[in-house]
């Protein structure tokens, strides 16, 4: 599957992350919780997996409001194009999927487009300041950065995200899931450790 299949289904309609996160769904560490579930809740794995349990079915969760045009996506369907997407284009330590105006050239002298006819390019970044040199790059602003940075649990560090337009221009991100076709669990993709798969499937 390339890029245009992304393109017409989507279109209609180790690096640990050095940054302090303060996710929406961080209630869950609430101080009488037992050290043990403290410190898993705070691995960007266990937050990835709190995201999708908080969702409770949506297939768009919207988790900045002061960011209404960022998004995202939980839609069974587009997890599945992303997996497969990542599983084609990205050599083995990519953790970014990006769709861009331009196949050809330096990444940072594209732009983030349209996934309709966009071309998808792996990239692969070991920090969170080097993501957001990128992200800044391909013309997202500031703030929108920031809150991709602070809401996309494990982004430029463990976990893999796509990060694309819809047709209005809005911001669209979707975590790079892995599923095990042995187990009805959701593991994640790239460079999860083994101790973090197993800890995750027992959540």
């Amino acid at each position: 599957m390339g890029s245009s299949s992304i393109s017409s289904i989507m279109g209609s309609t180790d690096g640990r992350s050095d940054c302090s996160y303060h996710h929406p769904w961080q209630s869950e560490l609430d101080e009488d919780l037992i050290p043990a579930t403290r410190i898993a809740m705070s691995d960007p794995l266990s937050q990835l997996n709190a995201l999708i349990n908080s969702s409770q079915g949506q297939d768009e969760v919207t988790p900045d409001a002061s960011q209404p045009g960022f998004r995202i996506s939980l839609n069974p369907q587009n997890l599945e194009l992303w997996r497969l997407e990542h599983r084609q284009i990205a050599g083995k330590g990519a953790n970014l999927l990006l769709a861009c105006l331009s196949s050809t050239g330096p990444l940072e002298d594209t732009s983030l487009g349209w996934i309709v006819g966009a071309a998808i390019r792996p990239a692969s970044v070991n920090s969170q300041d080097d993501c957001k040199v990128l992200l800044h790059a391909l013309g997202l602003g500031s703030d929108l950065v920031n809150s991709v940075l602070l809401n996309c649990p494990g982004i430029a560090g463990k976990v893999a995200w796509a990060l694309y337009l819809e047709r209005h221009g809005h911001l669209v991100a979707t975590p790079v899931l892995n599923h095990d076709p042995d187990s009805n669990d959701i593991k994640l993709q790239v460079t999860a450790r083994t101790d973090d798969m197993k800890r995750l499937n027992r959540e």
